[in-house]
C-alpha cells in the first residue's frame, strides 16, 4: 500500500470495474440529495451529451485505501454522487430492451464472482448501513427498479419524511425514470447515452492511504467550497482524529445518533451554541475558523473524543431542557411554567442568544430545582433588554456576560441571584457596549411602559413582541397545574379594527384621531387560535364576538374576558390597556 497521495483523471466506466470496489463509511452524511440534484445530475450529462462535447467532468471524489483489500476504497468525499450514477444505471438497466445492455449494466453494478481470479462477489458500491438491504434488493439485483415502485406506492417501504434517505431513494428512482421516458425514448438513445456516460464522462480521483491524509484532503477541498456546513466539517475532523478502528466506529455511531436525533439544522445550532459558550464572545470569523483557532488550537475543548463527548452533552441539554421544555421539580404547575416560557422563547423570540446561558447553566450545576428560577430571571433580562432596543452586538455582549458570571461561581443560587446586576470585568476599546442598571427600577419600568404604550405597538419587531408579550399576559391567567400550552397556529386580532368601512358603528363610536391612537395599542389587540377570518375583521362588536370568540372557543384567557364585555369603547379599552400594562409590570419587573 502506497502512502502518497495520487491524482487522476479517471471516466465513469473506469469507476465501475473490477479496479474499484466503494465503500460508504459510516461517519458519513446519509444518502441526502433530493429531487433537484438528481434531475441536475441527469441534465448535465444529457445536455453535454447533446452539445457533443468530448469529456464532461463530474467533480472530484477523495478515496482512502482498504488497509487489506486491494481495489476497496473507502468514499471519504463523492458518496452522493457515486451512488446516484449507480442509481442511474439501474434504471436504465430495467428500462431497455437490449439484453447485453441490461447484463453490461448488471456487472457494472454488481461484481460477479471470478474464482480463478480470487475476486468475490461484491456490491460496486457498500452503501450506508441504513439503505445497504434496499440497494442490494432493488438497485443490485436485474428488475428491481419496478419492483421498488411497486412497494413504494403500496407502502411497503416505510420511511419517517421526506428527508429519510429511502424517500431520498424514491426520488432518485422516479426521476430517472421520467427522464428517461421524457429524453431518451427514441431508439438508440439509451444506448447512446449509456456510451456517453460510460467513455465521456469523468471525474478525477484523490486517492490516498491513510485515514488522517484523506480527512485533511476532505476538510480542505470542502472548507474552501463550502458544501457542507459547519459540524460536517467538524464531524470529519474530530472523527479523523480518532485512530483506534473499533473506537472510530463507534464515535462515529454517536455523531450519527445525535445528528438523527436532532435533524442537521438543529445540530448546526448546537455547534454554534458550544462555539459561544467557550469562546463567550461575538464572532468575528466563520464559526468553523472560530472552532480551530480559538477552540481546539487554545485547548479548550480537544479534538477527538473529548469534543464529540461534548457535543453529545450539550445536544441531551438543548433537547431536554430546551426543545422539550422539561424539568423534574414535583410541583406541575412549576414544571408547566418553565416548559411554556422555553416555549414562548424560542417561538416568538427572533433570536437564540438566550439559549447559551441556559444551557452553560445546566451543563454546571445539573440542578431543575435552580433552572427554573433561573429561566424567570433570564426572560427578564431578554425582553427587557429587548424593548430598551439593544443593538444585536449589545444583546450578544449581555447574555455573554451571564456565561462568564457561570464560569466564575460554584453555587447555581447566587448566578440566579445576580443575574440582573452582574456587570463583568470586561475592558472595552473605545465606548463599552449600553448595560441596564436594574438596580434603577423607575428607569426599567419606563423603558418597559414607553414600548407597550407605543401606539403602533402591534407592529414591533415585525409582531412578535405583540404575541410574546400578550401570550406572556394570558399566562398569568391560568392555573398552570393545568396548564397545557398553546399549540398550533395563533394570531393577534384587533377589537377596534384597522381599517372599518365608513357605515360601522366603529365610526360612530371612535373618531379618526382615536383610531388613530388606540387601534394598534396593547389594550385593543386580543389572541385568536387559527388563521383570522379576514371577511370578520371588520365586523361590528357584538357580530365579531359571536364570529371569533363563540364559534372558535377561543383557549386564551386574554380573549375570553372580551366576551364579558357589552360594548367597545374608549373607555373600555382604556381600561383593558391599562390592566395588561399593569400585568406585564407584574411579569417583568417583579425581581
Amino acid at each position: 500500500m502506497t502512502t502518497e497521495i495520487e491524482a487522476k483523471e479517471v471516466t465513469v466506466g473506469k469507476l465501475y470495474s473490477p479496479d474499484f470496489i466503494f465503500k460508504i463509511p459510516i461517519y458519513q452524511r446519509p444518502l441526502s440529495w433530493e429531487k433537484d440534484n438528481f434531475d441536475q445530475l441527469f441534465e448535465d450529462i444529457f445536455d453535454a451529451m447533446n452539445s457533443n462535447e468530448k469529456q464532461y467532468f463530474l467533480g472530484s471524489i477523495i478515496l482512502q485505501e482498504h488497509e487489506h483489500e486491494k481495489n476497496k476504497y473507502y468514499l471519504v468525499d463523492g458518496q452522493q454522487r457515486i451512488s446516484a450514477l449507480a442509481i442511474l444505471m439501474a434504471v436504465i438497466r430495467d428500462s431497455t430492451s437490449n439484453p447485453r445492455l441490461k447484463q453490461k449494466l448488471t456487472s457494472y453494478l454488481y461484481q460477479e464472482e471470478d474464482e480463478f481470479n480470487e475476486i468475490p462477489a461484491e456490491m460496486r458500491i457498500i452503501p450506508w448501513e441504513d439503505l445497504k438491504d434496499m440497494f442490494k434488493k432493488y438497485i443490485y439485483e436485474p428488475e428491481g427498479i419496478q419492483k421498488f415502485m411497486t412497494d413504494f406506492e403500496h407502502k411497503l417501504i416505510k420511511y419517517n419524511d421526506t428527508q429519510d434517505p429511502q424517500y431520498h431513494l424514491y426520488e432518485a428512482i422516479s426521476v430517472f425514470i421520467e427522464k428517461l421516458e421524457k429524453k431518451l425514448n427514441e431508439p438508440n438513445d439509451l444506448e447512446r447515452f449509456v456510451k456517453y456516460l460510460l467513455k465521456e464522462v469523468y471525474l478525477v480521483y484523490i486517492k490516498t492511504s491513510t485515514f488522517t491524509s484523506a480527512f485533511r484532503l476532505f476538510n480542505v477541498l470542502n472548507s474552501r467550497g463550502l458544501p457542507l456546513n459547519t459540524s460536517d466539517l467538524l464531524k470529519s475532523e474530530n472523527i479523523g482524529e480518532i485512530t483506534d478502528e473499533s473506537m472510530r466506529l463507534q464515535y462515529a455511531e454517536i455523531w450519527r445518533d445525535i445528528e438523527n436525533n436532532l435533524g442537521r439544522d438543529e445540530l448546526e445550532n448546537v455547534i454554534a451554541f458550544i462555539r459561544t459558550i467557550q469562546i463567550k464572545e461575538k464572532a468575528k470569523l466563520s464559526i468553523y475558523e472560530e472552532y480551530r483557532r480559538e477552540i481546539f488550537e487554545r485547548g479548550r475543548l480537544k479534538k477527538g473524543t473529548e469534543f464529540i463527548d461534548y457535543v453529545k452533552e450539550i445536544a441531551d441539554i438543548y433537547t431536554d431542557k430546551i426543545l422539550e421544555g422539561r424539568i423534574i421539580l414535583g410541583d406541575t404547575g412549576k414544571e408547566n411554567e418553565y416548559k411554556n416560557i422555553i416555549t414562548l422563547l424560542r417561538r416568538f423570540v427572533p433570536f437564540s442568544d438566550w439559549i447559551p446561558p441556559l444551557i452553560a447553566f445546566y451543563h454546571k450545576f445539573r440542578a431543575d430545582e435552580h433552572l427554573r428560577d433561573f429561566i424567570l430571571k433570564l426572560e427578564k433580562k431578554v425582553m427587557l433588554e429587548w424593548v430598551s432596543g439593544f443593538s444585536s452586538t449589545e444583546r450578544i455582549t449581555s447574555l455573554n456576560r451571564m456565561i462568564k458570571l457561570i464560569d466564575g461561581e460554584n453555587e447555581p443560587q447566587k448566578v440566579v441571584d445576580d443575574l440582573l446586576f452582574y456587570k463583568g470585568k470586561e475592558r472595552f476599546k473605545g465606548r463599552p457596549p449600553r448595560m441596564l442598571d436594574f438596580s434603577n427600577k423607575n428607569q426599567i419600568e419606563s423603558n418597559l411602559i414607553d414600548r407597550l404604550d407605543d401606539s403602533q405597538f402591534y407592529s414591533l419587531y415585525g409582531g412578535k413582541l405583540t404575541k410574546y408579550i400578550l401570550l406572556r399576559i394570558d399566562m398569568k391567567y391560568w392555573e398552570l397545574e393545568n396548564f397545557t400550552g398553546y399549540p398550533g397556529t395563533i394570531t393577534v386580532e384587533h377589537i377596534l379594527p384597522q381599517t372599518p368601512s365608513k357605515d360601522s358603528e366603529w365610526v360612530e363610536i371612535f373618531s379618526e384621531e382615536e383610531r388613530m391612537e388606540w387601534t394598534n395599542k396593547l389594550g385593543n389587540l386580543v389572541l385568536l387560535s387559527g388563521r383570522k377570518n379576514s371577511k370578520a375583521q371588520n365586523y361590528d362588536f357584538n357580530k365579531k364576538k359571536d364570529a371569533y370568540f363563540k364559534e372558535k372557543s377561543t383557549p386564551f384567557r386574554i380573549t375570553q374576558i372580551i366576551e364579558n364585555e357589552d360594548k367597545w369603547t374608549l373607555e373600555e379599552l382604556k381600561t383593558r390597556h391599562l390592566k395588561l400594562l399593569n400585568d406585564a409590570k407584574g411579569i417583568f419587573l417583579n425581581y
